[in-house]
């Protein structure tokens, strides 16, 4: 009888012993699950800081204003930043159906300035970065003659899935907008990568700033959320409300 009550009593000890280290187990995955469950909270707060529509301004030193292909008055109030890629079919669009409005009303009207940011991302390793080092070398030889190039490589633009942006293409598409450049010099400087850095210190900007699609459209250092780029309504709204925030 003793021997059974002695068993009787190991066993609930060695029980007890197995819940509590059950349950200590449960409390350190619970503790492990809330750990894991804070650090992915924070990354997506971070990520939204940095993200787009957010409301967060972004400080003009960021885009390094004055080392960017820029349209219209440099004492504009409003700054139209775009991240964009000649081989982007949706830069195209944007390009041909929301700049031509934005120019008309806010530009030519001394409202805003345009300024355009490389972000090579369909083909970062192959055309994309060539179409990138021709509009610098571009804007480096004759700044006025950025955006007519510009509108050009679009006209022409080729499918996003074949390698069409060569240098070769690129300088006959410059002749044949009759773009007052060396040509010589333009096939030079693309075959050279002359401007390779200037592309990469874009991508830097980009990066930063956590931009991760083209195009990417900043109103006064405010990203204008990916819902709204094709919607001159609220492209407009949003130059407007720029316009009323930077009146002294």
């Amino acid at each position: 009888m003793g021997k059974s009550q002695t068993g009787k009593k190991d066993y609930k000890q060695q029980r007890q012993k197995e819940m509590e280290k059950k349950k200590s187990t449960q409390r350190l995955m619970g503790w492990s699950l809330a750990i894991v469950l804070v650090a992915f909270l924070v990354l997506i707060v971070v990520s939204i800081m940095h993200g787009k529509g957010t409301g967060k301004t972004v400080e003009d030193k960021e885009f390094h204003y004055d080392q960017q292909p820029a349209l219209g008055k440099s004492d504009a109030p409003v700054k139209i930043v775009e991240f964009a890629d000649f081989k982007c079919p949706a830069c195209k669009q944007f390009d041909q159906l929301i700049l031509p409005q934005v120019k008309k009303d806010f530009v030519d009207t001394g409202i805003a300035q345009i300024y355009f940011i490389n972000f090579p991302i369909i083909s970062p390793d192959a055309d994309s970065r060539t179409a990138a080092m021709a509009g610098e070398a571009v804007f480096r030889q004759s700044p006025e003659e950025f955006w007519k190039f510009y509108e050009a490589v679009y006209a022409k633009q080729g499918d996003e899935h074949t390698k069409w942006a060569t240098s070769d293409a690129l300088v006959q598409i410059a002749k044949e907008s009759n773009l007052k450049l060396d040509f010589d010099k333009l096939k030079k400087d693309i075959d050279d990568n002359t401007y390779a850095q200037a592309v990469r210190d874009d991508e830097a900007i980009a990066a930063k700033l956590r931009v991760n699609s083209t195009p990417t459209v900043y109103i006064n250092g405010n990203a204008v959320p990916d819902s709204d780029t094709f919607k001159y309504s609220a492209i407009k709204d949003a130059i407007e409300k720029a316009k009323g925030d930077a009146k002294p």
